[in-house]
């Protein structure tokens, strides 16, 4: 078994990073946060705002799970939404989808929204950068090609990478 070997300032950078400010607890950048929240857009609507408030809060959304799974997951594995050469089979995806899923619809609260919009948006952005951690796609990808899944489950339906 190999040792663990970290340089102090390697450690301290992990340190950082874990510890890191409320408001630096995001690994989205800017571009990718409105990407998805346009892709959210296309299914989602909320009838009681104008298209510019709806817009912002989809935004917000996005930006709550990002902050969620950044605090949750270690950043070398949330990372991979970045990196086409590591990640993620489909099987451990799979796996990882079920149980982020359930986690995440139990901690992330929305009461703005109703049950079946808040079910809906969550599921939607997990299931993308779920995608987007798989082996041989990343966030650009991702958005692209993933669609909202009925159901996660064992045989959570994955978009081809190709």
């Amino acid at each position: 078994m190999a040792r663990i070997s970290l340089s102090e300032s390697l450690y301290n950078t992990l340190v950082k990073e874990f510890f890191a400010k409320r408001t630096a607890r995001r690994l989205l950048s800017h571009k990718e946060a409105i990407a998805i929240a346009q892709r959210l857009s296309e299914k989602v609507s909320l009838p009681f705002l104008n298209e510019k408030k709806e817009h912002n809060v989809l935004v917000k959304v996005v930006l709550k799970i990002d902050t969620y799974l950044y605090e949750l997951l270690p950043n070398e594995i949330y990372e991979l939404i970045h990196n086409l050469d590591e990640g993620f089979d489909d099987s451990e995806a799979a796996q990882l989808a079920a149980r982020l899923s359930k986690q995440a619809h139990d901690d992330i609260q929305l009461p703005f929204l109703t049950d079946d919009i808040e079910y809906y948006s969550i599921t939607f952005v997990l299931t993308l950068l779920i995608n987007a951690m798989r082996e041989g796609s990343d966030i650009e990808h991702a958005i692209k090609v993933t669609k909202h899944p009925r159901m996660m489950c064992d045989d959570f339906p994955f978009p081809d990478l190709f």
